[in-house]
């Protein structure tokens, strides 16, 4: 018997200040399916997360329990680092060696007779918790810190302001400080630009095609939900609306906004600049077209969404009846191509 679970997983960035604790936890949310791929509803659910060393089938180097009510949609919360440990300590997790890959299991019967639904590798990790255990110490008067993956550029963000540090046009370090709307959320770094997010707004740090640093600034419509990241683009969305923020043909950075029909699930990136949001009811893939400019491609589902996975250029959605492949066609747009499954989806097996 298999059960199914739709993830969707949110890391919140949060550094100490001189005197306070890091915050031992990453928060997690995810819609639980039961065999007939029907939404476990105000019930129970057991759920077992483990964190893997370096592969799929690596060493468990931390593993937690909880039971969770979940809602009318099925969709429960909790804090990984703040449940019940069974192998383990989790403030004692190394982020600074090996990839990590997060393993999940659950009981949709609230038990502990548990089912692995996934294991995916986190493609991020709380910068606090990094720097905790990478003896980088707690920075006094900072809120938090992102840094682009290949070392070019960092951004300190606190309750009301952004500063990113970086080498201007001109070849000499710079600061570049951005005022803040809203409670700031979280942050995602790319290898070429960083985006802070607040609760009503998204602010990107990246060069222009003039080659000096710029913020880009972007209101939010609608509750943040999530947000990540694939290449050099990344993607903020919110319970109406999604955001992306990547390179314009013309090679100045630019914000693409998409309304969201149904209520957002989760993400699925491929790695290659190529992100799909998808929502109970439609999925929404944001690439770059043939013509040079980024743009998103919707496509409606039929059937209850249980999940996604990628494969190099490939993304596939699928339902409790159908499955959806993104890419780039031959002639060079993206685009969905769909069909139908017959009996109970099983799982994905990406190569």
């Amino acid at each position: 018997m298999k059960f199914f679970l739709s993830l969707l997983l949110a890391s919140t960035l949060v550094i100490s200040t001189a005197t306070a604790q890091v915050p031992q936890g990453i928060s997690y949310q995810a819609i639980a399916f039961n065999a007939g791929g029907a939404p476990v509803v105000n019930g129970n659910v057991g759920v077992k997360i483990s964190i893997l060393d370096n592969s799929i089938s690596g060493s468990v180097v931390y593993s937690e329990t909880h039971t969770k009510p979940t809602n009318a949609q099925g969709l429960f919360n909790l804090n990984i680092g703040q449940g019940s440990p069974t192998t383990g300590t989790f403030s004692t997790i190394n982020w600074a060696t090996y990839t990590k890959f997060l393993k999940v299991e659950i009981d949709p019967n609230g038990g502990t007779n548990y089912v692995i639904v996934g294991i995916n590798q986190l493609m991020s990790v709380p910068y606090a918790l990094y720097s905790e255990n990478t003896n980088s110490g707690n920075i006094s008067g900072l809120s938090n810190l992102s840094s682009t993956k290949n070392g070019t550029m960092l951004v300190v963000y606190t309750s009301s302001n952004a500063y990113g540090f970086t080498v201007s046009s001109g070849g000499n370090p710079t600061w570049y400080s951005q005022s803040l709307s809203g409670t700031p959320i979280g942050a995602i770094a790319t290898d070429s630009s960083i985006v802070v997010y607040t609760n009503s707004n998204a602010y990107g740090f990246t060069s222009s095609s003039g080659g000096n640093p710029t913020w880009y600034a972007q209101s939010l419509s609608g509750t943040p939900t999530g947000i990540t990241s694939s290449g050099n683009t990344i993607v903020v969305y919110t319970s109406s609306n999604s955001y992306g923020f990547t390179n314009s043909s013309g090679g100045n950075p630019t914000w693409y906004a998409q309304s969201l029909s149904g209520t957002p699930i989760g993400t699925t990136v491929n790695g290659k600049d190529c992100i799909v949001v998808y929502t109970s009811s439609n999925a929404y893939g944001f690439m770059t077209s043939s013509g040079g400019n980024p743009s998103w491609y919707a496509q409606s589902l039929s059937g209850t969404p249980i999940g996604g996975s990628a494969s190099g250029q490939f993304i596939v959605i699928y339902t409790s009846s159908n499955s959806y492949g993104f890419t780039r066609a031959s002639g060079g747009s993206p685009t969905w191509y769909s069909q139908s499954l017959s009996g109970t989806p099983a799982g994905i097996v990406p190569k």
